[in-house]
């Protein structure tokens, strides 16, 4: 995994000041927000980011009083999550180390985002994620949907691109110049299911964005702010949250 990305920051750069990487993130920032709140009731947390990289999901969270870990397969990644972390004037420990060397104990909410793609079908790392879960604590997943990309396909490219996207069990990886398995909603919640946890919410993530094929439009101020928040209210809405970019679940671990 870190010969794929180590010499990607600067793609990855380009990516996040996107309209639709900003909006990638502060989906994720406010459903990470009303999770953290549900679980600590205001309190500090304990946080691990596996897979975590330059720690754009979990930076915000250090910034709100918890304490994260980030663990990732690539030096240069954290070095990028160190620099990011002391620019915001907050703590953040980083562990170099993947799904297959997690460190040992429990915490109150473990995040594995856009990381279940590069692997192969395996359970037991679901299984191993949700042995870090404290009870009480929750998990959270992410990846490309499958679902998402056909009905982009067929915004984008018609009919045809869409049926083909349907026969697909790869998916292209722009920024990181790399093919990546699917991962369907389905079986991620069988496999949390299967290690004992219970999901509590589903998450899409760039519904609408990715439906819209004017990408000048979303660079306008007022256009942006209008696309934010109707993202924000589709984020946890029925069928919306299963149409997206991306899905996001959240599992907990009976207290």
């Amino acid at each position: 995994m870190t010969d794929v990305f180590s010499d990607k920051l600067q793609a990855w750069r380009d990516y996040t000041g996107s309209p639709w990487g900003r909006i990638r993130y502060a989906v994720v920032a406010e459903t990470l927000r009303r999770q953290c709140a549900q679980i600590g009731a205001g309190e500090p947390l304990r946080i691990l980011d596996v897979g975590g990289g330059d720690a754009r999901d979990s930076l915000p969270l250090a910034r709100a009083g918890h304490d994260v870990t980030v663990v990732d397969p690539s030096r240069s990644w954290l070095d990028e999550a160190a620099r990011r972390a002391e620019e915001a004037g907050v703590p953040l420990a980083t562990i170099v180390g993947g799904l297959d060397d997690l460190p040992d104990g429990e915490w109150d909410l473990v995040l594995c985002h856009f990381v279940l793609q590069y692997r192969p079908v395996d359970p037991t790392d679901i299984a191993a994620l949700a042995r870090r879960v404290r009870p009480g604590g929750r998990l959270s997943l992410m990846t490309p949907n499958p679902d998402g990309r056909v009905l982009r396909e067929l915004v984008l490219d018609g009919p045809a691109a869409a049926h083909a996207e349907l026969g697909r069990d790869t998916v292209d990886v722009v920024t990181f110049g790399t093919t990546v398995r699917k991962v369907r909603l389905e079986d991620a919640v069988a496999d949390v299911e299967g290690a004992g946890l219970e999901v509590v919410a589903i998450y899409g993530n760039r519904v609408a964005n990715d439906l819209i094929a004017d990408n000048a439009a979303k660079g306008e101020p007022g256009f942006f702010a209008d696309l934010l928040a109707l993202e924000l209210a589709m984020c946890d809405r029925e069928p919306f949250n299963r149409v997206g970019f991306a899905w996001q679940v959240v599992a907990a671990r009976p207290a």
